[in-house]
């Protein structure tokens, strides 16, 4: 497995997913649950099917962003172990925030209306 990249061909992109999450919409057949407080026995599969998984966007559709050392290397970890080498760390990142976004949508939308003005 090594550090081979998967290669993903550009036929196979789903261009409703990517045209989605720009309208912050989450298509029907990935719909991200929204994980409790509380901590249940099948805790470990919900984790590792919201996380572990390759994002449906390319990385190199993306930007670039830095993190911390202790973290890109923590998430590194998580990624070869629980996630076999079968995944990037882009993908991990990306599917933290998705959920990140979606569990805290309302509580930004009123913090950022709040904080902003109009324009005219």
């Amino acid at each position: 497995m090594g550090n081979e990249r998967k290669k993903i061909n550009l036929t196979d992109i789903d261009e409703n997913s990517i045209v989605a999450s720009f309208k912050e919409e989450r298509p029907a057949d990935r719909q991200v649950q929204v994980a409790g407080n509380k901590r249940q026995a099948d805790e470990e599969n919900g984790y590792v099917r919201l996380f572990i998984h390759e994002s449906p966007v390319c990385a190199r559709l993306g930007k670039t962003i830095y993190l911390r050392k202790e973290f890109h290397e923590r998430i590194q970890k998580i990624v070869q172990t629980i996630g076999n080498n079968e995944m990037s760390i882009f993908s991990y990142v990306d599917n933290v925030l998705e959920q990140h976004f979606a569990t805290y949508q309302d509580e930004i939308t009123k913090e950022y209306k709040k904080r902003s003005t109009e324009l005219f």
